[in-house]
């Protein structure tokens, strides 16, 4: 990745006092679907916030009239907060009643019946085999994983789950976003596909511990820090690097325990790290190169983070290698 490439971030808002024109969006946004009133369009108001980034989507949507509303198949996944609703959602047999601050995930595959009055609420969208792929790093073939019930797997995961979406928003939102550099774009998609399996019920969690891969020889694990070493400055994840050692996942996560006393993603961090100070040696802060344009550029997005993994591999902070 050149220094300067970045994913294009989208972001848009739209209010309005007329619930056709409101649906019409939504449809547009989300999904088909048909919908009744049953009051509330008198004063009604409805505001959407949507933001894109690559396969990141987070949006904030109001509406205040009571409706009902019947959706064809969702064909991604979309987690909620609520901040504020009156909310009823029915998928097949299950109906779920989710409460201010609650989480929860709209089914795929299937139509929904929603009705609320008066809802506030936070969404996260994401593609389903972006998460299957993450939760293939269990053992789960990719065409076999799917979630199966809307609600978190316990309170504590739920509020986890809403902190997590709340930091994501956050920094989504946020003016020259790190979130447009694809490193830390591809870390938070993993961070947020990897909190979603752990949040809701699904095949991967379900199916638990399936047993130790057989031993993986040295050399697979040499073509993984090769291919490592020669693609840190782009967003390459767990998959992609079993792939070009020629073993699955669990067997690449296998090898570097056994052999290397690490993981896979903590050794892409450990070269990402060797480049940032690579770079700080070269830089030059007359020129305006600073540490926090070398910390985002290797994907490093908290500052305070990076300063003291820095200062722990090379005894001294990064703003004294700048410097010097």
């Amino acid at each position: 990745m050149a220094e300067g490439v970045s994913l294009r971030v989208r972001a848009r808002e739209f209010a309005t006092g007329d619930v056709d024109a409101a649906h019409e969006v939504l449809r547009e946004s989300y999904i088909e679907h048909r919908h009744r009133v049953f009051g509330g369009a008198e004063d009604f108001r409805f505001r959407q916030h949507v933001v894109q980034a690559g396969e990141l989507g987070m949006d904030s949507v109001r509406h205040t009239a009571t409706v009902e509303t019947v959706t064809d198949p969702l064909p991604y996944l979309m987690f909620v907060v609520t901040l504020n609703a009156d909310l009823v959602v029915r998928a097949g047999r299950e109906e779920l009643r989710p409460m201010r601050g609650e989480a929860f995930l709209y089914p795929t595959g299937m139509p929904l019946t929603i009705r609320w009055s008066d809802f506030d609420l936070r969404l996260l969208r994401l593609p389903v085999d972006r998460v299957a792929r993450v939760a293939a790093r269990a053992g789960i073939a990719l065409a076999d994983f799917r979630f199966d019930g809307m609600a978190p797997i316990s309170a504590e995961a739920g509020r986890h789950w809403r902190d997590t979406m709340a930091y994501l928003f956050h920094t989504l939102n946020t003016p020259d976003t790190p979130l447009a550099n694809p490193l830390v774009h591809a870390a938070a998609v993993d961070l947020a596909a990897t909190t979603a399996i752990a949040t809701f019920p699904n095949t991967a969690t379900a199916t638990g511990y399936v047993g130790e891969p057989g031993r993986v020889a040295p050399a697979a694990l040499r073509r993984a820090v090769a291919f490592i070493d020669a693609h840190a400055h782009e967003p390459v994840t767990v998959e992609d690097i079993a792939d070009a050692a020629g073993i699955s996942s669990r067997g690449l996560q296998a090898a570097f325990a056994r052999h290397a006393d690490s993981t896979p993603m903590a050794y892409l961090r450990r070269v990402r790290l060797s480049r940032a100070h690579r770079d700080l040696q070269t830089a030059d802060p007359t020129r305006g190169d600073t540490v926090a344009a070398v910390a985002r550029r290797w994907g490093f997005t908290s500052l305070s983070r990076f300063a003291a993994v820095y200062r722990e591999e090379y005894g001294r902070s990064p703003r004294q290698t700048l410097r010097t």
